[in-house]
C-alpha cells in the first residue's frame, strides 16, 4: 500500500501549538525585562531591525514623492507616448526586391510579411549596411556563425 504524503502544513501548525507556551512564557519574561529597563527595546535585534526596515520604507516613500513633486509636467503640446514603430521591410522574392515601411506596434518579429507589390508573404525585416561595398543598401541579414551579417559583403551586425 501506498505512503501517504506527509501534510506540512498540518506539522507546521501541530509544532507551532507546541511551541506557543514555552513563546508566550519567554516574551512575558522579555516584557518583564523591557519595564524594568526600557532601553532592551532598542538592544533587541528584531525590534531594532523592524524599526530601520519601516524607517527604510517611509524614506524611499518620501524620496518618490518629492521626486514626483518636482518633476515638470510634459509641454502643452506634447503628443502621447508611441506605442508602435517604423519597420523597414524588403520582399525576398528575387523577381521582386521591393522595399517597404510598415507601421507595427515595438518588438513585432512575425516575418514575413506581405508585399503590397507581388501580393506574396515574402517580405522579411530588413537592415541598412553601411559597408564600403553595399554604401547604406536596405539588405535582408542571414543567420551566420550564431549573428546577423550581410548577404552581399559579410559584413556582420552586433
Amino acid at each position: 500500500m501506498a505512503q501517504e504524503r506527509p501534510n506540512r502544513l498540518a506539522e507546521w501548525f501541530t509544532a507551532a501549538r507546541d511551541h506557543a507556551p514555552q513563546v508566550r512564557r519567554s516574551a512575558g519574561e522579555w516584557l518583564q525585562q523591557v519595564r524594568e529597563e526600557p532601553r532592551l527595546i532598542w538592544e533587541t535585534p528584531a525590534v531594532r531591525y523592524a524599526t530601520y526596515g519601516v524607517v527604510a520604507l517611509i524614506g524611499g516613500w518620501l524620496v518618490t514623492v518629492a521626486v514626483a513633486m518636482i518633476t515638470p509636467p510634459p509641454p502643452a503640446g506634447a503628443k502621447p507616448e508611441a506605442t508602435t514603430a517604423d519597420f523597414h521591410v524588403l520582399c525576398a522574392n528575387d523577381t521582386c526586391g521591393h522595399h517597404f515601411v510598415i507601421n507595427r506596434k515595438f518588438g513585432f518579429s512575425k516575418f514575413p510579411v506581405e508585399c503590397p507589390r507581388c501580393k506574396k508573404q515574402t517580405g522579411m525585416a530588413a537592415r541598412r549596411c553601411d559597408s564600403p561595398t553595399c554604401r547604406g543598401r536596405w539588405i535582408v541579414p542571414v543567420a551566420k556563425d550564431g549573428g546577423l551579417t550581410c548577404p552581399s559583403c559579410g559584413v556582420r551586425f552586433d
